[in-house]
């Protein structure tokens, strides 16, 4: 595991210092899940699983650089999840077409600096932040000390996927630009059963997917819910 590197923001506080981890293994799992609070994609053992697992590093896309802040007594204070990334796969973010631009204008599009967590287009905190804390007095840095990273890699771009409304909002404010996506969430209105869902429909939609809900069961196909501890080797493989 390579140590970490410590190095001073243009925005740094007295007082702080910003550090490069090329693993989330370097870093307590303790102290970075009282940073990521109950988000179960940014605990450590998710982002260590991913590590683990070979989906991220080793001969990989997606290489970690997770920037952090800490104070004169190492205590933990602030976290960006970060990745350098040479293609766009498992980002859920459709930037094919700018890889194309640059490609026609004779620039390299990869690597880019990307802060997200891998194959997961959920919308969440990227900047973290202790809960003692101010936003304005960590994330400054974890900025500037990204865009710094992003400069010294010769990156193309640095990009914040899925952030919140109050994140992007302030992404906006320091001249990133936002690039807007769409997704279709399901919300459970208090239906108790499914008849109360289909009644929210027209009378031509449901007898459609009653139709369809009938040919599943005509073909045999069984639905079971398993935790992961339950599932053979033989499951995951198959799942892989």
């Amino acid at each position: 595991v390579t140590g970490a590197r410590s190095w001073h923001s243009t925005d740094m506080t007295p007082g702080l210092r910003l550090n490069q981890h090329n693993s989330i293994l370097e870093l307590d799992a303790l102290s970075w899940n009282q940073l990521a609070g109950d988000s179960p994609f940014l605990r450590h053992e998710f982002l260590a699983a991913l590590e683990k697992t070979g989906c991220v590093d080793g001969e990989t896309a997606w290489q970690s650089r997770h920037l952090t802040v800490t104070d004169h007594a190492d205590k933990l204070l602030g976290a960006l999840p970060l990745y350098i990334k040479y293609n766009s796969l498992g980002e859920y973010v459709f930037d094919w077409s700018w890889s194309d631009s640059y490609d026609t204008a004779g620039l390299p599009y990869y690597p880019k600096l990307v802060s997200a967590v891998p194959f997961t287009p959920t919308t969440g905190r990227r900047f973290l932040v202790a809960s003692e804390l101010n936003f304005s007095s960590v994330v400054p840095v974890l900025l500037s000390g990204a865009r710094e990273l992003a400069d010294k890699l010769n990156a193309s771009s640095l990009h914040v996927l899925f952030p919140t409304e109050h994140e992007r909002s302030y992404l906006d404010s320091k001249g990133m630009m936002a690039r807007k996506g769409c997704q279709f969430h399901w919300h459970n209105r208090g239906y108790s059963h499914f008849d109360d869902f289909l009644s929210c429909f027209t009378s031509a939609k449901r007898k459609k997917v009653r139709r369809e809900r009938k040919r599943v069961a005509e073909a045999d196909i069984q639905f079971e819910r398993m935790h992961g501890n339950q599932l053979s080797a033989d499951d995951w493989e198959a799942v892989f």
